[in-house]
């Protein structure tokens, strides 16, 4: 009876530890935080915010990953009809949000880590502390009314960002 009693103890304590340490990789892998972003406060500009993209490569994409940065990006392919349309969205919606929006062309896209989750342009891509978060899908039908009408992009963005 006594051993019966130290092995249901032993089967318990080793049920505890191995959900404790499933909850301590969730907690640490950020599976608990929130599930919208907050832009880093060194993007913010208020009132002088002009809509304007500051242009990214894939050096300062990835230095910017590496600080752990949390940031709105831009994908871009040039002469792109649905690209110009989300292109004016991302720059009205920054504007008026006070924000600092980036772009960075497919092409140079496709040399860093974003290229891992992100495969179609255009794309805008919201990435909290280094990683991506969430990110418009070219090729879902479920994000394509956020490339067509400005309502649709900002109920997007607002579904994810604070």
């Amino acid at each position: 009876m006594k051993k019966k009693k130290q092995i249901i103890g032993l089967v318990i304590a080793l049920v505890l530890v191995v959900a404790s340490t499933i909850l301590f990789v969730i907690a640490v892998s950020g599976g608990f935080s929130s599930s919208q972003i907050t832009i880093d406060t060194d993007y913010l500009c208020g009132n002088e915010c002009t809509g304007d993209f500051v242009d990214l490569d894939a050096s300062v994409y990835e230095q910017m990953v590496k600080d752990e940065k949390s940031f709105v990006v831009f994908v871009d392919q040039g002469g792109c009809t649905t690209a110009d349309k989300l292109e004016g969205f991302v720059s009205d919606y920054a504007k008026n949000k006070g924000f600092q929006a980036f772009r960075i062309m497919f092409e140079e896209m496709k040399k860093t880590s974003m290229h891992e989750s992100v495969k179609y342009y255009p794309s805008v891509v919201l990435i909290s502390k280094g990683k991506v978060n969430w990110w418009l899908k070219a090729d879902s039908d479920e994000d394509a009314p956020a490339y067509n009408n400005y309502d649709a992009f900002e109920d997007w963005i607002h579904r994810h960002l604070k």
